[in-house]
């Protein structure tokens, strides 16, 4: 069991059971398992140790390296059973679909999830429009 607190987050985290590989500075960080997911972080199981703010690269497969997510994230959080990243970058069109896609399948409240990402642009909240 995960150590990750939990608290008011803008994206809906649903468990997921997947591998990512993490990149810091080049170096791949071993990694157990994705155990929780958001449209803008997860959480990985490692006992590696990285600072607060080290940019990662990670890539997270599906269906057996035929379908991957590439994203770019900052260590958030770290504890002695993994790591918790916030997403800064979704790379390409096809990354996204496939990481809304997944999210919305794991969420035990869809509609929660539809609203979300119909008040996102991507990871990013979309700016109220003046009247």
């Amino acid at each position: 069991m995960t150590s990750e607190p939990s608290n008011q987050r803008e994206f809906t985290r649903v468990p997921v059971h997947c591998h990512a590989e993490v990149r810091a500075a080049g170096r791949p960080i071993p990694c157990t398992a994705v155990s929780t997911l958001s449209m803008n972080g997860m959480f990985v199981q490692t006992h590696e140790q990285l600072p607060v703010g080290t940019e990662c690269e990670i890539n997270i497969s599906l269906v057996e390296h035929e379908i991957e997510i590439e994203l770019l994230a900052n260590v958030v959080q770290v504890y002695s059973d993994g790591i918790a990243f916030q997403f800064t970058k979704i790379l390409g069109p096809e990354s996204y679909g496939h990481l809304r896609n997944l999210v919305l399948y794991n969420a035990s409240d869809t509609d929660q999830v539809e609203d979300e990402f119909e008040s996102h642009a991507g990871i990013k909240r979309k700016e109220l429009e003046q009247p």
